[in-house]
Formats: structure tokens, sequence, C-alpha cells
């Protein structure tokens, strides 16, 4: 098979795959870097960017560089705009995360609507007789001007809506229908207890503990595209042995029959045309003759 697989077509294609092969190399490091570096980011606890003005503007997406950092925001909270998050599940307790609107002015004198996580407590705490979780029930905001410091959070997928200050998801999709616009695209998990709350944990957000694993989960694919390019070439070189071995076991077992069907035509040309020599002359025949020939002379 090597032979095979050293003939210049074959040699091509392979130069082709392995080419192919190092691409998708280069594109599984840089989904492997991307993977790094944000689980680098989301576990640096004290990684300061400054004020929220200063990082993000109102409505841009909150990225992989800024994800997990500590920002400041300063601005007064609406108690009207508060949604309870339950369902989570905190330090080994069922949590009811605390979301209330910051209202912060911004480099161009307007008013936009931060999300702020001001913490959780536990969902026994805020459970109505019912057995379901009352916003009234959870510890009022401040009031009057506040300062803000917390870790910079993406917004959650939204899969359910808002129903009587109950949000499954700090989703800020579903908050702008709630409280209207303009709004910041994630949110901000305060990283400290206070007002009768427990401090939020790091990276609560779904969608950064799962980042992660999608980029890991692209640079096994790109392993697997490249191995996949060279496994080809060896199915091709070895589809094109076998077929050639077959072709030449083919050609041996014609040519073997063709050997084996003349020797029957031999054999019978012999039967139609008996050799006689002297030891094959029958004495009894010959003896007869001589007789006859006595007696007629």
């Amino acid at each position: 098979m090597l032979r095979v697989a050293l003939r210049p077509r074959f040699m091509g294609l392979l130069a082709l795959m392995v080419v192919a092969t190092l691409v998708c190399g280069l594109l599984a490091t840089w989904q492997w870097d991307r993977a790094h570096r944000a689980m680098q980011q989301q576990s640096a606890v004290d990684r300061s960017l400054g004020s929220i003005q200063d990082v993000v503007q109102p409505g841009d997406a909150v990225t992989n560089s800024i994800q997990g950092g500590i920002v400041r925001a300063e601005g007064s909270y609406d108690p009207d705009q508060q949604v309870l998050v339950p369902g989570r599940r905190i330090d080994g307790e069922d949590a009811v995360i605390v979301v209330t609107a910051l209202h912060v002015r911004t480099d161009d004198g307007t008013t936009a609507l931060l999300p702020v996580a001001r913490g959780w407590v536990p969902e026994e705490d805020v459970t109505g007789k019912d057995g379901q979780p009352d916003p009234g029930r959870a510890p009022a905001p401040p009031s009057g001007r506040v300062d803000v410091s917390g870790r910079l959070e993406a917004s959650e997928s939204a899969s359910q809506g808002i129903e009587h200050g109950i949000a499954q998801e700090i989703a800020t999709p579903l908050l702008v229908n709630e409280w209207g616009e303009p709004m910041y695209a994630g949110y901000v998990g305060v990283d400290h207890a206070a007002d009768g709350l427990r401090a939020m944990p790091a990276a609560e957000s779904a969608f950064s503990t799962g980042l992660n694993w999608q980029n890991l989960g692209y640079a096994l694919q790109w392993v697997l595209f490249g191995g996949f390019f060279l496994y080809l070439w060896w199915r091709s070189v070895r589809t094109a042995y076998l077929d050639e071995l077959a072709e030449r076991r083919e050609r041996m077992q014609s040519r073997l029959a063709l050997a084996e069907g003349e020797d029957p035509v031999a054999a019978h040309e012999d039967d139609d045309h008996p050799t006689v020599g002297p030891a094959g002359a029958d004495p009894t025949v010959k003896g007869e003759t001589g007789a006859d020939s006595a007696s007629t002379r």
C-alpha cells in the first residue's frame, strides 16, 4: 500500500489534506485561547473596570473582555421597578434574587436603566401563604442617590415572561418590556451584602458559565475535522490499493481458468489422432496376416 500512497496523485491529495488539517488546528487553537481567556477573566475576582459609563453604553453587548469585571455606578433606585428571580441554588440554599432598576445619568445627559441584582435571600423568606414568591416580602431598595459596585454580567437568555413581579431569568429583553428604555444590555451583581440581602456570587449568569464549554466544544470539533481529513486520505489510498489488488487477483484467476481450459482440448486432439508405434502393433493381427499370405501363396 506504500507504493500506492507515494504516487503523485495521492501525494498531492495528502498535501491538500495536510493544509486543511493545519487550518483546523489553527481554528481549534483560536477557540481554545478564547475559552482560556474567558476562564481567566471570570476567575479575576478584583478586576476593576471603572465607571459603568466608561465601560459600556446602553444597549451595547457585554463582551468576554469586560464580563465579570467590577464596575461602579451612581444613581437612584426605583422601588416600583423591581422583580424577583426564584429557582436558584446558592451556597446550598434555595435562593431568590432581587433585581432592581438603577437610574443612571449617561454622558449625554439622558437617564438609562441599569438592572442591578442587589443580592439574594432564602426562598422561604419571601414565600407567601400560597407557596409562591411574593415581591412585597423582598427588602425595599434604599432611597436617594446610591453608589453601586459589583460584577458586570451579560444578560441571561429569555425563555419566559415576567408575571406579577416574578421573572425566571435576569434577561434585559424582558426587563425592557416591563421598565422601558434606554437600558444597559447586561446587569450588575452586587458583590457585598447590603440592605438585608446576601452578596451575589461570581458568574451567576448562565451565559458566562456556559460560554467556556461552548468554546471548548468548538475547539474539539475543529480537532475532529482535522483528523477526518487525514482519515479521508488514508481511506482513499486503501480503497485504491484494494481495488488494484482485486483487479490483479481477477486477472490471475482468468489466466488460470484459461490454462485449465486448454488441457481438455489437447487431450481431445490426442484421442482423434492417436500415435501408433511398433510397441502399439497387435502381434495377433500380424500373425493372421502372415498366415493368410502364406495360404494364398
